[in-house]
């Protein structure tokens, strides 16, 4: 039996995928980095301490370091974290890159930052463990009182997504693995874990954090992609506030390809498990 790495593989997949564009190639991919930014700019302060766990390439970490804002960012994969210090390197930004992996994150002491952005690693960790560490290890190091940020992708939105891509897809053992299983199987995309509304109310309730938002980042965006990139301007402003309004229907976050949980940590001591 072949054992698989996951976080080898990851590394793999990305050598090959352009993230440093992802959210920003077009207006329907746009929606998600809008959105985002929207909801957590109502909780983060001048004088707050970020970290930024799974950092991609460093959009949402420079975004807020260009603010004046104390960031440290850390990305397991080497690619990203040299085209973050590149970045950084060519621009003033108050921000600290590390490459590190969010299971382990014993370089930060207990109650350190203000906020944590877990914006990308519930994506990749398929084990019901892994994403139980992930979310402990953040609120160790996170304040009392601190926020924190959680995005995931949608298993419903995925099979759809899969449907469109080949209409082969829709057949019994893909409705099983995706939408049952929350994972693809078979291609370069193993690497990936879906999640659902209810299994991250499940997991942020099970850690005992104070739920503030739960909602679609990019909503029907992806599904209506061609649609949305037609949009000039004024269309496309009228598009972002009529998604602002309905993000956090729960009748259709099941829809939005990206999921965001937003919440706190309890104010008392809390208890490592």
């Amino acid at each position: 039996m072949v054992v698989i790495n996951i976080f080898e593989e990851l590394k793999k997949y990305y050598e090959d995928y352009d993230e440093d564009s992802r959210l920003i190639k077009d207006k329907a991919h746009n929606v998600e980095f809008i959105t985002t930014v929207n909801y957590l700019d109502k909780y983060i302060k001048n004088d707050n301490k970020i970290l930024e766990v799974g950092a991609g390439t460093g959009r949402y970490s420079f975004y807020y370091s260009e603010k004046g804002i104390n960031v440290t960012a850390l990305e397991l994969c080497e690619k990203h974290v040299e085209i973050m210090k590149d970045k950084s390197s060519s621009n003033e930004s108050n921000i600290e890159i590390i490459q590190g992996n969010v299971l382990d994150l014993s370089m930060f002491n207990d109650n350190t930052f203000d906020v944590i952005l877990c914006l990308g690693p519930l994506y990749h960790l398929t084990t019901e463990k892994d994403r139980d560490t992930c979310i402990k290890e953040c609120l160790r190091v996170l304040k009392p009182k601190g926020i924190l940020a959680v995005s995931y992708t949608n298993r419903l939105s995925q099979f759809i997504k899969m449907v469109h891509r080949n209409k082969d897809n829709i057949n019994d053992m893909e409705l099983k693995r995706v939408v049952e299983h929350g994972c693809e199987f078979g291609d370069s995309r193993d690497v990936f874990y879906f999640s659902n509304y209810n299994e991250i109310e499940a997991l942020m309730s099970s850690n005992s954090i104070n739920k503030l938002h739960h909602l679609g980042t990019d909503g029907v965006s992806d599904l209506l992609r061609n649609e949305v990139n037609q949009f000039d301007d004024k269309e496309f402003d009228l598009w972002i506030k009529y998604h602002l309004d309905t993000c956090e229907d729960r009748s259709i976050i099941g829809y939005s390809m990206h999921g965001l949980y937003i919440g706190s940590k309890l104010e008392k001591e809390w208890i490592k498990c």
